[in-house]
């Protein structure tokens, strides 16, 4: 905690004067300051983020603060969490580091970064948890590559199309690598992307991220795909994701899938409703499924969504209970019990 506290004064009192100095030179930087608190509330069993409650509960997800910086072709942003333990992860990161990436932007074509973020698999995953539709991540989280230490070429705006395409540490933030010594391993992901003004998104992305070469166990692989269509007040989003030898483990396979629609009752109201199903197949077990589906409603208090929001889920699960479902990476995001959850979101 005491270390928690240091850095949380030490990036206010680093940023604050260097935002003053970036707006009263805007020809030379822009800087920007920025974060924002989840409050939570939950009530039910099988509380994925607190395994032993089993009743009302109340919390917090993301707690950031975070600096972006850019003059002319260069940008930065750290990105910290105040809300994560100082203790270091298993890439040697403190887990409240976030991000921590600089880059160089040559032209559409081309954008650099280099440093710690996240890698380029999973649609939803690439949304901040500042704008998620509903109060958790899914499912789906526990099969992407997470974040890592790299480096990756982006481009956007190509006729549509765009790229992103990375190669990294081992990726062992992920609920799907749990390796040993990292030894001569590494990761690399990429992802095509084609959008259609703001009423069409689709994407598709490949990973892998690989175990020392004297490792008997499997290297972990992720395929996925998704897409987002706007009409009106209505979003529609689909995704899937498809990890094969789960946590190095030969033959392990586990799979997500979600369809989600929202409904925009005006400019302060919206309905969601979002429908996960997962799988899990042991290489010489039997399979096993888990359904979650939120039936939502997003409050936003302020013209800026993600300045002032509440978020009401209602979870329903249905498919194989908590001894029955077998998935070791996506039972990390899973509920496995019905269970009402509730966040306040502030930020600035």
């Amino acid at each position: 905690m005491k270390n928690t506290l240091i850095s949380l004064a030490v990036a206010a009192a680093i940023a604050a004067p260097m935002t003053v100095n970036a707006a009263a030179t805007k020809d030379k930087a822009q800087a920007e300051f920025f974060g924002y608190a989840q409050i939570t509330a939950a009530m039910g069993k099988g509380q994925y983020d607190n395994k032993d409650a089993d009743g009302l509960r109340f919390g917090a997800d993301s707690v950031r603060l975070g600096y972006k910086i850019k003059h002319d072709k260069v940008w930065g942003l750290l990105q910290i969490d105040v809300n994560k333990t100082d203790k270091p992860d298993n890439i040697g990161v403190p887990e409240i580091i976030k991000d921590a990436v600089a880059g160089y932007k040559f032209k559409k074509a081309a954008n650099v970064s280099a440093g710690l973020f996240k890698t380029p698999i999973g649609m939803d995953f690439s949304n901040p948890s500042k704008k998620l539709d509903i109060t958790k991540r899914g499912m789906e989280t526990g099969l992407v590559l997470e974040r890592a230490a790299g480096l990756m070429v982006s481009g956007r705006d190509i006729s549509g199309f765009g790229y992103d395409i990375g190669v990294f540490n081992p990726a062992k933030r992920s609920a799907s690598v749990d390796y040993g010594t990292a030894g001569d391993g590494g990761a690399y992901a990429g992802r095509v992307v084609y959008d259609k003004g703001k009423k069409l998104h689709l994407e598709a992305s490949y990973g892998k991220s690989t175990q020392d070469s004297k490792a008997t166990g499997g290297d972990y692989t992720v395929v996925g795909a998704g897409g987002i269509f706007k009409t009106g007040a209505m979003t529609f989003k689909a995704e899937y994701l498809s990890g094969t030898d789960v946590k190095g483990k030969k033959g392990y396979d586990e799979s997500v899938w979600y369809l989600h629609g929202g409904y925009a009752i005006n400019k302060k109201n919206e309905v969601v409703i979002r429908h996960y199903a997962a799988s899990s197949k042991p290489g010489s077990g039997k399979k096993s499924n888990l359904g979650n589906t939120y039936v939502g409603w997003n409050l936003f208090l302020t013209d800026n969504k993600k300045d002032a929001r509440i978020q009401l889920n209602y979870v329903f699960t249905s498919g194989d209970n908590d001894k029955n479902f077998n998935g070791k990476a996506t039972k990390k995001y899973a509920y496995t019990s019905d269970i009402f959850l509730a966040q306040f979101q502030v930020g600035f």
